[in-house]
């Protein structure tokens, strides 16, 4: 007997899971960039625990002026801090071209808060970058990849010529991705804690301050950053 038309039906209906079982082995495999990229793993966790520490404070403190801007860098911190788990979970899967729309929305996001605190962000408005203007050229091959509009970006990210469907790991877009991040939640932890501050001169605790400084001193040893050391005093 042939196959009835409900077992076919099935069958065809059985591709979803069995596309989402097959992409879920796939990646498993993927390096752990983490193992990888350990100083960078670290500068992750450094400002990820700054974040995590200036929210926990904020839900205990009432800020001594709340303003139309103040309610407005609120929401998009909000918004910032919900996106930080995707961002790592794309990365560890190698779903770079969704990783990068999210990083470029977060550079996005601490423009925003910058502007809004200087005064200049209009509601509605794209934001330009100032801050983070030294990430113009990494921002726009973000924007080219997000976009789907930068040719060389997405065809390197899905292989070339036969492209390949199915997500690659891809040690050097990693770093890149998760150096943007790094950078993107610092400055969402600082701009945040200075909403929250109180009478206190210091809007960061200690630990927030050298975890946050940590954190950037991985990126500077690795070459994304370029700080500059303090001048003696003569």
């Amino acid at each position: 007997m042939g196959t009835s038309k409900i077992e076919k039906d099935f069958q065809f209906f059985q591709k979803a899971e069995n596309y989402r079982l097959a992409l879920g082995t796939l990646q498993s495999d993927f390096p752990d960039w983490r193992t990888e990229l350990p100083d960078l793993a670290f500068a992750n966790d450094c400002v990820l625990s700054a974040v995590v520490s200036v929210f926990e404070r904020s839900q205990c403190i009432c800020p001594l002026n709340v303003d139309e801007g103040t309610l407005r860098r609120s929401a998009v911190a909000a918004a910032m801090f919900q996106n930080i788990s995707l961002v790592e979970t794309a990365v560890s899967k190698a779903q770079y071209v969704g990783a990068s729309a999210l990083i470029r929305q977060e550079i996005e996001g601490v423009e925003v808060l910058r502007g809004i605190l200087a005064g200049k962000q209009k509601d509605g408005a794209t934001p330009r970058l100032k801050a983070l203007k030294f990430l113009g050229r990494v921002y726009s091959q973000l924007t080219g990849v997000s976009h789907l509009s930068l040719n060389e970006g997405i065809t390197y990210l899905t292989g070339g010529s036969p492209f390949s469907y199915e997500p690659r790991y891809d040690k050097t877009y990693a770093e890149l991705l998760m150096n943007c991040h790094v950078l993107a939640v610092h400055g969402l932890a600082t701009v945040t804690a200075f909403d929250i501050r109180g009478f206190e001169k210091d809007h960061l605790t200690v630990s927030e301050e050298n975890h946050l400084a940590l954190a950037l001193t991985v990126l500077g040893k690795n070459g994304f950053l370029r700080l500059k050391l303090p001048q003696p005093n003569r």
